[in-house]
């Protein structure tokens, strides 16, 4: 009897002398483990222990933690949980860190892109009013309740192959310039006629 308790002795002055050199975090871990440990047994009392989602989430990250500040191996940790087996609780936490790079991940940042319905008329603009620009386009689209870029819009009429307005009908012929001003340049000089004439 008296050497059981000399060895408990012995043991609990082991224990001091290593609380002694833990940091104040590890300390603050220790605690928290053995406290969720402790509430487990408490709410299991008088049944089998099981635990919630929740409580495997804690003690895993918690656990997992103070593994990293300690460097202890999974065996060593049996000092601190010992309501499970260490690699069981080491094993949630590598099932937690799993699961959270398999969640679907949200798009990436940046502008949406433009549905096919805006593509649509943005090339029918283009193409119906050949001397437009990207500017004239975004700003008619903007009266549209459509918010765009000017880029956005040189952008979907490169992807369709057409070019810029100049360029988009080819240059202006003399032609086409007297038939688009021919009733103005008829009124000028019908008016210059009637005033000299």
């Amino acid at each position: 009897m008296g050497w059981f308790i000399l060895a408990e002795l012995f043991s609990f002055l082991i224990s001091l002398v290593h609380l002694g050199r833990l940091s104040g975090s590890e300390k603050d871990l220790e605690i928290l483990l053995l406290r969720q440990q402790i509430s487990i047994l408490l709410r299991n009392h008088d049944q089998p222990v099981h635990t919630t989602r929740f409580e495997k989430l804690t003690l895993a990250v918690i656990a997992s933690r103070l593994k990293e500040l300690t460097h202890r191996s999974a065996r060593q940790m049996e000092e601190f949980i010992q309501l499970f087996q260490p690699e069981t609780v080491l094993d949630w936490h590598r099932e937690l860190v799993r699961r959270k790079w398999t969640f679907p991940h949200k798009a990436r940042s940046g502008r949406p892109r433009l549905t096919k319905e805006i593509e649509d008329l943005i090339v029918r603009m283009a193409k119906e009013n050949p001397r437009w620009g990207y500017g004239k386009i975004q700003g008619d689209l903007l009266k549209l309740n459509y918010t765009i870029s000017e880029s956005a819009v040189r952008d979907v009429l490169k992807r369709h192959h057409l070019q810029p307005a100049l360029t988009r009908n080819g240059s202006e012929s003399w032609h086409q310039f007297m038939a688009h001003y021919k009733e103005q340049i008829l009124a000028v000089i019908s008016s210059l006629w009637i005033c000299c004439g």
